[in-house]
C-alpha cells in the first residue's frame, strides 16, 4: 500500500458522486463492498453487478446527493484505513455532514474491497486483525 493507494481511493470516492458507473471504473471485478448498515445485519456486495444493486436501491433512491471524501490515511499491514467524512441530502431533506471511514483494500490498482466504520478506532481495530 502506498500514497498512490490513497488517490485511487480519493479518485474512485469522488468519482462516485457522478454516478456508479464512474464509481466501479475504479473498482476490481472481484469488489467486495460492506457498507455501514449492511455490516449491521452482516450483508456486503459483491462484484460490480452486487455494488450496482446497492447502489440502485439503497443511495439513488434514498439520497438526492452523496459525496464520500477521503482526506487522509493510515497504513496498516496491506490495508489502508482512510479518514474522511460524508456529505449527502436526503430525498426526506435532511442533511448529513459526518465523519466516516473506510477499511480499503487495492488490488491490481483497483479498489478491492471496502467497509465502512463510524468510529475510527473501530475501524482501526478491523483493519489490524488477518
Amino acid at each position: 500500500m502506498s500514497s498512490a493507494d490513497f488517490e485511487l481511493v480519493r479518485t474512485a470516492w469522488q468519482a462516485g458522486t457522478q454516478g456508479i458507473d464512474a464509481l466501479l471504473a475504479y473498482c476490481h471485478p472481484d469488489i467486495e463492498v460492506i457498507p455501514f448498515g449492511a455490516a449491521m445485519e452482516g450483508r456486503s456486495y459483491r462484484g460490480h453487478a452486487g455494488v450496482r444493486g446497492w447502489w440502485e436501491h439503497e443511495i439513488e433512491p434514498n439520497w438526492e446527493t452523496f459525496e464520500t471524501h477521503a482526506e487522509d490515511y493510515e497504513q496498516v499491514g496491506e490495508r489502508l484505513v482512510v479518514f474522511g467524512h460524508w456529505v449527502a441530502r436526503g430525498r426526506s431533506g435532511v442533511e448529513l455532514n459526518t465523519p466516516a471511514t473506510w477499511v480499503v483494500e487495492v488490488k491490481d490498482g483497483k479498489v478491492f474491497r471496502w467497509q465502512t466504520f463510524t468510529e475510527r478506532s473501530e475501524a482501526l481495530r478491523a483493519a489490524s486483525q488477518t
